[in-house]
């Protein structure tokens, strides 16, 4: 029997565009993954924006969170918990209330720092210890407040952890973002949100049925 060619075409076409899903790459850089993790996929993440400008921090959490959900993973913008910025104490004592299994933490990097804009992982550690909340988040968490009465620049880059609930918090994976203008909601949503998730999920550090 032979096969219609416009069905050879359609097949040809679906395996070329699977294999270029699968070997797509992330434009998130500096990124690093803990070898040592031994947690099981996360599926229930809380999601904070570290800006003191409330609706900034709403857009970047709302964007994430959106995200989140539509790959499974249940994800809460920190916004709905506290009206004003949590701080190292409050957010794992509500993970632990709330059955979250892992929390995503975004804060803005100083304009001095470059990225490694090669791709790929890097091997070395960025951080030692397991306790994130009163060592690294308190850092982030004091330097958000320094951006209070800074001037809005046009393009920023971003700083991503996702946090486990092991020990005193561990740091699981982190990455960076390219230069971006935070207040564009489209870029916030595809090339923040619409790369981190993806990626966590193709590293299995996230579940989700999608």
């Amino acid at each position: 029997m032979r096969t219609n060619p416009i069905a050879r075409f359609m097949a040809a076409t679906i395996i070329v565009a699977a294999f270029v899903a699968g070997c797509s790459k992330t434009n998130l850089t500096n990124l690093w993954k803990d070898p040592e993790a031994s947690t099981a996929p996360m599926d229930n993440v809380l999601v904070v924006a570290l800006e003191r400008d409330p609706d900034l921090r709403r857009l970047w959490e709302d964007a994430l969170a959106a995200e989140f959900q539509a790959h499974g993973v249940h994800a809460r913008p920190s916004h709905q918990l506290w009206p004003s910025l949590p701080d190292s104490t409050q957010v794992p004592v509500v993970m632990r209330r709330d059955g979250n299994d892992g929390a995503v933490i975004t804060h803005r990097l100083a304009l001095t720092q470059t990225g490694n804009y090669g791709g790929g992982y890097e091997k070395s550690t960025p951080m030692t210890g397991n306790d994130y909340w009163r060592s690294w988040y308190h850092t982030y968490y004091m330097s958000a407040n320094e951006y209070t009465n800074a001037p809005k620049e046009d393009e920023a880059r971003y700083q991503i952890d996702l946090v486990g609930m092991v020990g005193g918090g561990r740091l699981v994976w982190t990455g960076s973002t390219t230069p971006i203008d935070p207040r564009d909601a489209e870029k916030v949503r595809a090339e923040v949100a619409g790369q981190l998730v993806p990626e966590l999920k193709r590293q299995g550090v996230i579940a989700g049925g999608k």
